[in-house]
């Protein structure tokens, strides 16, 4: 084949040029990526190990809050708060100043449905007649 030499000095060429770039890209590139899953494994365990201490108080329950943009699993004993999951600089009556108590969930009590609460669970006939049907 009278193209395979010419086409690996254009590899070999653009490896040299762009070689370095394509590697610093890559290695920047990654950074961010490793650093998001660790903060999505760090928020899980932060949730688990509140669960876990709510699991141990009695009448214990968790809510989440947010401090700084990030997620706060606040643990309940009762009505009074009691610690908070990663722990925060500020009072935990001042971080639930203004939180819907109301949404505490107990341990081994998980919601099943992710829809907002007053929506159906299932969808109404009258919205199924709506749909298209598929044609086979």
């Amino acid at each position: 084949m009278a193209g395979k030499g010419k086409l690996s000095r254009s590899v070999i060429n653009y490896a040299v040029k762009y070689g370095p770039l394509a590697y610093e890209a890559v290695k920047h590139g990654r950074e961010p990526a490793q650093r998001a899953v660790t903060n999505a494994l760090a928020r899980q365990g932060n949730r688990r190990q509140a669960l876990k201490h709510a699991g141990t108080v009695v009448d214990g329950s968790v809510l989440r809050v947010f401090h700084r943009g990030e997620q706060v699993w606040v643990v309940f004993a009762g009505e009074s708060p009691i610690a908070a999951y990663p722990g925060v600089d500020r009072p935990l009556p001042e971080l639930l100043e203004h939180a819907d108590l109301n949404r505490r969930v107990r341990p081994g009590e998980e919601p099943t449905s992710r829809l907002p609460k007053g929506l159906p669970a299932r969808v109404p006939d009258a919205v199924r007649k709506l749909r298209p049907r598929r044609r086979g």
